[in-house]
């Protein structure tokens, strides 16, 4: 009875100096930035926490995903807009007229059959809490107009336009049929620019939403995840090869201008103001960066 005693005794012993010895350590993620109307940039966040025991052995863990802002410097970050834990949202874009966020849902092999919008503030009533865009032929890529009232978007072989909160269709309409179809952009300007793969090469060609007035740039002088300048839409920033810059389309003969070389960034975002670029890198588990157009700085902010 002694001996039974004594081993419950240590038995307990032991267990109040690992219950003791407990720990968590948790690391933070950051990836996938984009801008907001305002100017705050939007991204993804992630926190991972490992428990652990009084001798070091890992008993537990927990992984979380969330969608947030933070200013331009990297500080000021907002409370968590909504959970996304177990689905990212991809390509965001927000509304730059209205606080919604839209991005793509259901991946299937490099192709997505939705578009989520949600609102990005922080008030308990908005109006919107969810909206989904459901698409039978999968889609790429996708942008909002200008004015915030419709959606680009591409398939492999066409560039179509939609309301913005029609989720039956009955406004998609065709713009331009094209083959191997990689990305579409609309804000800032008033045409929608999209990327195509002509004989192994990226090409960027422009149109208008009425159909109109298309326009197909030579490969040296395209760029890849293009977005336009709202400050002069005749701008188009993106990547060439491994250089970040921009081509004035309007120009007798367009040519690339390079901003920054040696360029690591993935999906680069231009701000509203098209004086900042926001991206991850390529490669990197975490980290938002800032480039600024005018003294091609660039910079880690979170």
């Amino acid at each position: 009875m002694k001996r039974l005693m004594l081993l419950s005794c240590l038995l307990l012993v032991v267990s109040l100096l690992a219950g003791c010895g407990l720990k968590s350590e948790s690391a933070f993620y950051y990836y996938s930035p984009s801008w907001v109307s305002d100017g705050r940039i939007i991204l993804i966040g992630a926190t991972e926490t490992k428990d652990k025991d009084t001798f070091g052995a890992q008993i537990g863990s927990s992984y979380s995903e969330y969608v947030i802002t933070i200013n331009s410097t990297g500080t000021d970050e907002s409370p968590s807009l909504f959970d996304a834990t177990g689905a990212p949202p991809y390509s965001m874009s927000c509304s730059p007229t209205n606080d919604y966020v839209a991005y793509m849902d259901e991946l299937r092999n490099n192709m997505f059959s939705k578009i989520i919008i949600r609102s990005t503030t922080l008030e308990a009533f908005t109006g919107l809490e969810m909206l989904e865009l459901n698409f039978a032929n999968k889609i790429k890529s996708f942008d909002w107009s200008s004015d915030g009232t419709k959606i680009a978007y591409c398939t492999t072989t066409e560039v179509r336009v939609r309301d913005w909160n029609d989720f039956t269709g009955a406004t998609d309409t065709l713009i331009t049929a094209e083959s191997d179809l990689q990305f579409v952009s609309w804000k800032y300007g008033g045409r929608i620019a999209f990327v195509y793969s002509s004989a192994g090469t990226l090409r960027l060609g422009l149109i208008y939403p009425d159909a109109s007035g298309r326009i197909d740039l030579a490969a040296a002088a395209s760029v890849d995840y293009p977005q336009i300048s709202a400050t002069n839409t005749n701008e188009v920033y993106g990547v060439n090869g491994t250089s970040y810059g921009k081509v004035d389309v309007s120009a007798g003969t367009p040519a690339f201008t390079s901003i920054k070389a040696s360029f690591g960034g993935s999906l680069p975002r231009l701000s509203p103001d098209s004086t900042k670029v926001t991206y991850s890198k390529t490669g990197q588990s975490t980290g938002i960066y800032l480039l600024t157009v005018a003294t091609e700085v660039e910079t880690q902010i979170k």
